[in-house]
């Protein structure tokens, strides 16, 4: 697999960790591979199918992000019901954080630590 057939095509990688993900790379440096909306790939034993799901939760999935390519066991071409999948997946991820409205959303501020823990736990804290 050359380096211009990786960039810009989803690719699945198999992780030293066992994970597999579907992602699409957007440039290759030293030994990182920049990625756009990494998915990963499960498997549910109960109905026997493959589904996908965010890899990293807490990440902005309208940023690039970095994958160790010391963490990669193998690179493949996905199969195309995985392909059509990450489309769909991948434009419902990106739509959402740019279907955002900033002044729509109310953002609760909290003057200490204490209150934030108060309103998290519904508890006073005691000093």
């Amino acid at each position: 697999m050359t380096e211009d057939s990786l960039h810009n095509n989803p690719k699945v990688f198999k992780l030293i960790t066992g994970e597999e993900i579907i992602t699409t790379v957007v440039d290759t440096k030293d030994n990182f591979f920049m990625i756009e909306v990494p998915l990963e790939i499960r498997f549910n034993s109960i109905k026997q199918s493959l589904f996908l799901t965010r890899w990293k939760f807490g990440a902005n999935y309208t940023k690039v992000m970095t994958l160790s390519g010391g963490s990669v066991v193998s690179v493949s071409e996905p199969e195309d019901l995985v392909l059509e999948n990450y489309y769909a997946y991948r434009e419902q991820l990106t739509s959402e954080y740019f279907n955002k409205d900033p002044e729509d959303e109310e953002m609760e501020s909290f003057d200490s630590i204490d209150d934030l823990f108060e309103e998290l736990t519904g508890e006073d804290t005691i000093h």
